[in-house]
């Protein structure tokens, strides 16, 4: 394993994600044992110490400060306060799922030193990690999967053939869009719409669905052989795509930037051309949430009424997939980390890479990772209209 610097270590014990009543715990560096939690005076079982482990805290107060005990066979080891995001008025109209920065070829992680998974499990951690994600994201309730981009390393033949291995074990529907290391152009690569679209997926460049409650909308910002992104040629469709009365949740691969001059790697989309079309996009929704892949990171901001989101990969610390609950008045936003035990292990490692920086710098804040965002027009729709229905237009009418 890489070294780690003092102060770069994590946490052997970490609230990653919270809902309302719901709290995904995280702990790391356990001594062996069953480690559970005391909530109100109620024990909870939540998995076994010894390994990098994650559990669901369930029964906890909405919009409140919880103190829960952490126990290892029994015995107190450790307090956290775990604050929950408030309810959203209403009944839950749907729930939508989103990965991102799959890797699926990838062999190895790290900048400086790369780490490489020991033999042992049948399938690499890249498609393993991919599909643990996709299924607990499918047992959360999902509706729906949205793939974000960067599904192969490279775009080979080999690592497409891991991506039908991928759909084969998926179950709910699959929107994908393609990421720049799908879209590289190495020799002997397969041209990216030509194998999503010969798979039934990424019709368009920008995919509509309409959910109860919430338009999603995918949309390709890739730049063939390079790998920063744009967005401005896109911007008439998307502003047609979310003039809708219903709120609109916009899904890319590339992060909008924020400053004139890129201040992190990878590239994303330039400012200029994020600014512009997002002032379009907000103006013609006020109700707008953006969620991009791409920078292995989790981060949000605010754009005027708009929420910008970047969310991390599911193959290295953290380690995540993303929900999204809509609400006729609002939508939540819960990022957790992938629990299945020989995943969390591996992402857990990676949090080493460049010098153990990367553990500090990838997971963001809680506050990034899980909120609650009100609608300023609520919404007319109810629970019982249709699950998901395909939209292959980009015009302007009510859902």
């Amino acid at each position: 394993m890489a070294s780690t610097f003092p102060f770069t270590r994590l946490d052997s014990i970490e609230v990653f994600a919270t809902e309302d009543r719901v709290a995904q715990l995280v702990w790391r560096n356990l001594p062996d044992g069953i480690v559970g939690a005391i909530v109100k005076g109620r024990p909870q079982i939540l998995g076994e110490g010894g390994r990098p482990g994650a559990a669901e805290v369930r029964g906890l107060d909405p919009d409140s400060h919880n103190s829960v005990d952490i126990t290892l066979d029994g015995r107190v080891i450790a307090r956290r306060i775990i604050s929950t995001t408030r309810s959203l008025e209403g009944p839950a109209l749907s729930r939508i799922a989103t990965i991102s920065d799959l890797h699926l070829g990838e062999t190895g992680f790290g900048l400086v030193k790369e780490m490489r998974e020991k033999a042992g499990p049948t399938k690499g951690y890249p498609l393993r990690c991919a599909l643990a994600a996709a299924r607990e994201a499918e047992e959360w309730g999902a509706d729906a999967l949205v793939i974000k981009g960067d599904i192969t390393e490279l775009g080979m033949p080999e690592h497409w053939a891991l991506f039908d291995e991928f759909l084969s074990e998926i179950s709910i529907p699959v929107i994908a869009i393609p990421g720049n290391h799908d879209t590289f152009g190495k020799p002997g690569s397969i041209d990216a719409t030509e194998a999503l679209q010969s798979r039934g997926l990424f019709d368009s460049p920008i995919q509509i669905r309409d959910l109860p409650g919430l338009r999603v909308v995918a949309a390709d910002t890739t730049t063939p052989r390079h790998t920063w992104g744009r967005i401005r040629h896109l911007s008439d469709e998307l502003e047609r795509a979310v003039d809708i009365s219903e709120p609109t949740l916009l899904l890319l691969h590339h992060h909008l930037e924020t400053h004139p001059y890129p201040r992190i790697w990878p590239l994303g989309t330039p400012k200029r051309q994020a600014r512009d079309v997002l002032d379009r996009l907000a103006t013609a929704n006020p109700d707008l949430l953006v969620s991009s892949g791409h920078t292995h990171r989790n981060r949000a901001r605010r754009h005027g009424s708009a929420v910008i989101t970047e969310v991390s990969a599911t193959k290295d610390h953290p380690g995540v997939w993303a929900g999204y609950v809509a609400h006729p008045n609002g939508i939540r936003q819960v990022t957790r980390r992938v629990a299945e035990p020989s995943c969390i292990e591996w992402n857990d490692r990676t949090h080493a890479a460049v010098g153990g920086a990367w553990g500090k710098w990838s997971p963001g804040r809680l506050g990034d990772r899980s909120f609650v965002h009100e609608w300023t027009r609520p919404s007319t729709a109810t629970a019982e209209s249709p699950r998901a229905t395909q939209s292959s237009d980009t015009s302007s009418e009510s859902v």
